[in-house]
């Protein structure tokens, strides 16, 4: 509609205008409203975020204002004139909505163009005859509404999933009427309810505030300073089980509207591990005197042994120097020989004969026949290759005894051709007795060991030997009290007999597993089953498990995982391991203790044996200090028996090493199978 065509925004304006000035026209004081209205609405249009814009019949702009078209880089007015059917050619479904809005069809669209999301309407224009003579579209950006919508949904579906997940017993209710609104699986198990009996009910219907002055007042600090902590309060749920919890709670913004979100935590538990602390306390003393008693005797059994060492410290430092004198004054026997092993050169004699007496014989008359084979084919391979070579032969010495030499033989090049090999014969007869008898006290100090640890649980192997012991006694004394009484006969006393014997199986079996597990016997390397291995350990500590309340988990190998070793040793290591992980779960609530005891194999072929629990765990820098000897981490203990495992799974060729885990740790045993690697049991 022209501005001439609208009385009711022109009438007033006109009649100032026409009082004001008398000798205008008509006609001139309409043009000078019109165009005051339009610098008046180009001024109001530009400070807004509207874009107002309108087009004639034939699709030509005649009209394009407001704030909004610079955040699309136009300026007001720049349209005008443009035909929107060749500006907007290429897009045919805007093309069309154009069309259907001249037809008369008012339309209101959501449009994106580039970053931005504009609500669009469009309203045809009527002329007097009532016929569309153009549109009238009024846009305005709506991107930051659009953007923050999404983010709040966002934001309240975390919030939601983070909600339902939660461990802990959550629920959001009403700050007023304390009328629950949502709440977690967690609360609903604590109340022991299900979500339809708890939902749109308030607080004090299902008993979880019995106090309403108490909530009142826990209202009134939440509102004065925006939260509450650590508020301690008890109350019995629907199933009538008391509960001892602390509420922390605290105000959200939540589906457009303020409640209040409760968070509870079941320390019921720890009020009974409280009352059971006190009388453990009782005991403590008496503890710790006999403790100590041990410490002193473990104390003075180091000393000797520290004594021992330095002895034997002292006696190797003599041989050192020995052999020191030895390299100086009489190196090892160095010869040559051509590739027949004729003798070309002689450091020192190796027989009672001369050297010149040697040389020139043939070196294979003075080694052990059975090697001579080997020797040759040696001397062949270092004349053809040039490669070094070791063997291991016996040989008679200078002193005329028996001797057994470690020769690395190796090519005499001159002009790019092998002209005579070298030889150097170290005698190794005391380095292989030293081995023996490393390998003899290393099996006696885990000899040592196991009898600690067996004495750390005598008072458990007493208690699972009496409990059998005191049934044979009982069933013992029923039978005698029957036949004394003369109302029985022999068919009725089978029954308690046999329970009688199958009692002192157990008791044998029991006393069985002690001995072969503290006996003291010769290293013994041959075939065995780990995971026979691990369940002869487990039953040596099964009292000791069940004692401390720990669930214990075996992901065994389906199949037999054999390997060479020796079965008292492994299982020493393994005891040593479980009781580690269960004194590490000592300070976890019992219902969370978890001991998980894994067996398989890996991709390089080699025996995996992974024990895990979820205690106090490992810090970084104890990783590789927990296997030094006397290192210990807690208070009772003297810190050799993770020294003595890694020194008995090294002497299998394997390896143990720890694993921090999120919580708690993990000890990783690998050995080689016994198609692999058997380096241990040679």
């Amino acid at each position: 509609m022209k501005h001439d065509e609208s009385p009711q925004n022109t009438v007033p304006g006109s009649q100032s205008l026409v009082v004001n000035y008398p000798k205008l026209s008509t006609s001139e004081v309409l043009q000078n409203i019109a165009e005051i209205d339009h610098k008046l609405l180009r001024k109001f249009l530009s400070n807004t975020p509207l874009i107002i814009w309108s087009a004639d019949r034939n699709g030509i702009v005649t009209l394009s204002e407001g704030g909004g078209l610079t955040k699309l880089g136009y300026q007001p007015g720049e349209w005008v004139g443009r035909s929107i059917f060749q500006e907007f050619a290429e897009d045919k479904d805007l093309l069309s909505l154009f069309r259907k809005v001249l037809k008369g069809e008012a339309t209101h669209v959501e449009r994106h163009t580039g970053d931005f999301i504009l609500d669009v309407e469009y309203t045809p224009l009527y002329d007097a005859q009532n016929e569309v003579e153009g549109f009238l579209s009024v846009a305005i950006d709506i991107t930051e509404k659009i953007t923050s919508q999404e983010k709040l949904r966002l934001s309240e579906e975390r919030l939601n999933k983070i909600f339902q997940v939660n461990p802990i017993a959550m629920c959001i209710s009403e700050i007023e009427t304390g009328i629950f609104i949502e709440v977690n699986d967690s609360f609903l198990s604590a109340l022991e309810c299900s979500r339809e009996e708890v939902l749109k009910k308030s607080a004090f219907d299902v008993g979880f505030w019995s106090n309403e002055t108490q909530r009142k007042k826990m209202i009134e600090t939440v509102i004065k300073e925006g939260k509450v902590s650590d508020l301690y309060f008890d109350f019995t749920n629907p199933a009538g089980n008391r509960l001892c919890t602390v509420l922390s709670a605290v105000l959200i913004y939540f589906r457009g509207e303020t409640f209040l979100l409760s968070c509870i935590k079941d320390i019921t538990r720890e009020h009974e591990a409280l009352k059971e602390l006190e009388t453990l306390n009782e005991h403590l003393e008496a503890r710790v005197i006999a403790r100590t008693a041990e410490l002193q005797n473990a104390h003075a059994i180091l000393n000797e042994e520290h004594k021992k060492r330095n002895r034997l410290y002292r006696a190797l430092q003599q041989t050192e120097a020995k052999w020191r004198s030895l390299v100086t004054n009489a190196p090892d026997t160095i010869f040559t020989v051509d590739i027949d092993g004729t003798i070309l050169y002689l450091n020192h004699t190796i027989s009672t004969l001369g050297i010149e007496d040697i040389i020139g014989s043939s070196i294979f008359k003075y080694m052990s026949q059975t090697d001579v084979p080997k020797a040759t084919k040696i001397l062949k391979e270092v004349f053809a290759t040039g490669k070094p070579q070791v063997m291991i032969t016996e040989a008679r010495s200078a002193e005329g005894k028996n001797a057994l030499y470690s020769c690395r033989v190796g090519a005499m090049v001159s002009g790019g051709e092998t002209i005579a090999a070298m030889v150097i014969a170290t005698d190794i007869t005391q380095q292989k007795q030293a081995e023996q008898e490393l390998v003899r006290r290393r099996a006696e100090l885990a000899h040592l060991s196991r009898l600690s640890t067996m004495g750390e649980l005598a008072a458990e192997l007493s208690h699972e030997l009496n409990q059998p012991l005191a049934a044979i006694n009982n069933y013992t004394n029923g039978c005698i009290r029957r036949i004394r009484s003369g109302t029985t006969s022999l068919e009725k006393l089978i029954e308690p007999l046999e329970e009688t014997s199958r009692q002192a199986q157990r008791a044998s079996e029991t006393i069985k597993r002690l001995r072969r597990h503290v006996q003291k016997s010769e290293v013994e390397y041959k075939p065995l089953d780990i995971n026979v291995v691990i369940e002869n350990s487990i039953s040596l500590l099964e009292h000791e498990i069940q004692r401390n309340s720990t669930a214990l988990h075996l992901e065994l190998s389906p199949g037999p995982l054999e390997a060479i070793g020796d079965a008292i040793q492994i299982e020493q290591v393994l005891v040593n391991l479980l009781l580690n992980a269960i004194e590490a779960m000592s300070e976890v609530p019992p219902k969370d203790r978890m001991l998980l005891i894994q067996s398989d194999r890996d991709n390089e072929n080699n025996l995996v044996i992974t024990v895990t629990d979820n205690g106090i765990g490992l810090k970084k820098e104890e990783e590789k200090s927990i296997f030094e000897i006397f290192y210990t981490t807690k208070q009772k203990g003297l810190g050799v028996g993770l020294s003595i495992s890694q020194t008995i799974i090294e002497a299998h060729g394997g390896r143990l090493y720890p694993r921090r885990n999120k919580t708690g740790t993990s000890f990783i045993i690998t050995l080689p199978m016994i198609n692999g690697d058997t380096h241990g049991a040679s």
